[in-house]
């Protein structure tokens, strides 16, 4: 199993420490102080960079960002997240599979539903704990892949819930067996470099990431402010009947 992940957010960069421990399935989680988790797609399982090419059981930072993956708070149900990707480029690529890691002391190969309002359906997603497949990179936990009936389906949004359970985003800031990476997105459509269209096709991975703080509260009126703005209306009211008496008289 995966080991608990504690981060500590320095900037917009997150430096990750790993810490084992066990936990029993649970209905609710506790709420976040922050609104959403943006892994960057900075390393390389196998593809071409340019003139470089890599392949193996590893991610190697090439240099280069192949864009986001958010995972989010769902707006209309809080008890579910949304995936969201975003590559690099404008609508260049394809997106084919994205995998993803959880919590394993919290869900352990839990029946997941994962759906999609986009205009790209689900085509298929797997649950595996530790044994989904990045390319040649093993050792993650649900793989999502998208209907690609398109020349892009960049911007793609898959929505995650379970069953009873309260879905936030940090039931997702895990890492994979190996703790390299928090997620993995096979990419189509691709031309050797980020935001190139092409006939090739990469598997790219997250291997840090930023927390984005919520937004903040809508400010409420001060009791001064509304008494004011009463004021204006009842004294409004009082010279428009009396603008209307003056025509009715006249």
């Amino acid at each position: 199993n995966q080991n608990s992940n504690t981060s500590t957010t320095t900037s917009s960069t997150t430096t990750s420490s790993n810490s084992s421990s066990t936990q029993s399935p649970s209905s609710t989680s506790t709420a976040s102080d922050f609104t959403s988790i943006v892994y960057n797609l900075d390393c390389v399982i196998s593809g071409t960079v340019g003139n470089n090419s890599y392949s193996g059981g590893n991610c190697t930072n090439a240099g280069v960002s192949f864009g986001t993956l958010t995972i989010k708070q769902n707006p209309s149900d809080p008890t579910k997240v949304d995936v969201v990707i975003d590559l690099a480029g404008d609508n260049v690529h394809k997106i084919l599979d994205v995998s993803l890691n959880y919590d394993d002391s919290k869900f352990q190969n839990n029946a997941f539903e994962v759906s999609s309002s986009s205009p790209y359906d689900v085509k298929s997603y797997n649950v595996a704990e530790n044994s989904i497949k990045a390319g040649p990179y093993s050792g993650l936990d649900l793989q999502i892949s998208p209907k690609a009936t398109g020349p892009s389906n960049d911007g793609y949004t898959a929505t995650i819930s379970l069953d009873a359970f309260d879905l936030n985003p940090e039931d997702f800031d895990f890492q994979d067996q190996l703790n390299k990476i928090f997620a993995a997105v096979h990419i189509g459509n691709y031309g050797n470099n980020p935001g190139v269209s092409g006939g090739n096709s990469i598997w790219v991975g997250a291997s840090s990431y930023y927390k984005a703080p919520p937004p903040p509260p809508a400010k409420v009126p001060e009791p001064g402010a509304t008494g004011a703005l009463g004021l204006f209306a009842v004294t409004t009211l009082r010279l428009m009947k009396k603008n209307k008496q003056f025509r009715h008289q006249n």
